[in-house]
């Protein structure tokens, strides 16, 4: 690598160090300084240890410490008390804002339920489907009424009357 004074020595030159001249300081008085403030001061550390040492308990300032501590928890319980309504309100609000996206979601989906159930019950449809499975009409004997429970018969009795039940008519 080579650095500014040897890229310099190139055009000016020195084609080597050996072949520079050494550099001439010229003498100088020292400079003069300022006494740095309390330079003369000598300061000693001693260690002090004060393991053996043991604080007296003041019972003022303890019974100080303990109300300033109750006072405190009781400030605490008092603000979280007075927030609790209004973070179960903004949490109220979410769920019934997600209700509501949900909602209308829903009816969308429903829709578009209804359109394709409409599409697909489209009797034109459903003749041409049938025609495609070789499907026709039922002969008049072949059609079977059937009626629906009265709310007087019980499930028995309802089971009884089935057409092609197998149990005998009972009544």
């Amino acid at each position: 690598m080579s650095s500014l004074a040897t890229f310099v020595n190139r055009f000016v030159g020195a084609k080597e160090l050996a072949e520079a001249p050494s550099a001439v300081w010229t003498r100088t008085d020292a400079p003069r300084l300022r006494p740095l403030a309390n330079e003369d001061v000598y300061l000693f550390v001693k260690r002090i240890d004060n393991s053996p040492v043991i604080r007296a308990s003041d019972p003022a300032a303890q019974a100080a410490r303990s109300k300033s501590m109750a006072t405190g928890f009781a400030a605490a319980v008092l603000i979280i008390a007075g927030l609790i309504p209004t973070a179960y309100n903004v949490t109220a609000g979410f769920t019934l804002q997600q209700l509501r996206q949900e909602q209308v979601e829903l009816s969308r989906q429903r829709a578009i339920l209804e359109t394709q159930e409409a599409v697909l019950v489209n009797p034109n449809r459903l003749r041409q489907l049938a025609k495609t499975l070789k499907m026709s009409e039922p002969e008049p004997q072949q059609v079977q009424t059937l009626s629906g429970m009265s709310k007087t018969d019980s499930p028995a009795e309802a089971r009884i009357n089935l057409p092609f039940s197998s149990a005998v008519n009972v009544r």
